[in-house]
């Protein structure tokens, strides 16, 4: 692998982006913010409430079952009536607009992701593919300082068609202006990452990074259990 290709996409949230750590800061500040409408229910219970329904959701988005709107403003309005908590209609767009600017400016990345891209970055052209809205993807990467490594960003919004659809990768292909088999992908979930990139003829390494990827029956597909690793394949 590591002679031909030039160009190495990345997975944004779980892959480089410590999204769980950052989005519980998140939602912890959302929590505080609106404190009054939670009287009797606890951080915890909204927490784990909110992350059950917005993987629900997530699912919908991927399948094309509802649009990035509805995923934004169902996710606070399903978990606040889950939880019966009475609110005026407009506060769940103010919620999420809350959620979306705290979480963007969190810093936390994925163990090895700076010493990683330090490695890569002059060795080969680095991109972003990503389910993530783009303008906040954006604000994630320059918040946690790795922005400057990328030349391509291709977002879910640029193509209108969220992974695991290969349209998203047929598109991050042509904006490389390399040929497949220059392209290698890396990204965390195998039904959404890496399936997906192996049916569009690129290269694919799965990060197994968290609980989802051992429930995973194990394939001959190369993967890794921390980015540092990488150093070893390229």
């Amino acid at each position: 692998m590591k002679g031909q290709i030039k160009m190495i996409y990345f997975d944004l949230d779980h892959t480089l982006w410590d999204f769980e750590s950052n989005s519980q800061e998140a939602l912890k500040m959302v929590y505080q913010k609106y404190n009054h409408i939670f009287r009797e229910i606890s951080l915890n219970r909204f927490v784990e409430s909110y992350k059950k329904i917005n993987k629900r959701l997530w699912e919908m988005y991927r399948k094309k079952e509802i649009g990035q709107v509805e995923l934004k403003l169902l996710r606070f309005e399903i978990t606040l009536n889950a939880l019966k908590i009475k609110h005026r209609e407009d506060l769940i767009e103010e919620m999420n607009s809350t959620y979306l600017e705290i979480l963007s400016k969190q810093k936390l990345l994925v163990d090895g992701a700076v010493e990683t891209l330090e490695y890569l970055k002059d060795k080969y052209e680095l991109g972003i593919l990503t389910n993530g809205f783009r303008k906040t993807q954006i604000v994630k990467m320059k918040s946690s300082g790795i922005f400057d490594y990328f030349s391509i960003l291709v977002s879910s919004e640029d193509v209108g068609f969220p992974k695991p659809d290969e349209k998203i990768f047929n598109y991050a292909i042509l904006m490389s202006k390399k040929s497949k088999d220059e392209i290698v992908y890396i990204g965390d979930d195998f039904e959404n990452d890496i399936l997906p990139a192996i049916r569009c003829g690129i290269g694919a390494i799965w990060f197994k990074n968290h609980e989802d990827s051992l429930e995973t029956q194990e394939t001959d597909v190369l993967s890794i259990s921390k980015l540092i690793e990488l150093k070893n394949i390229f």
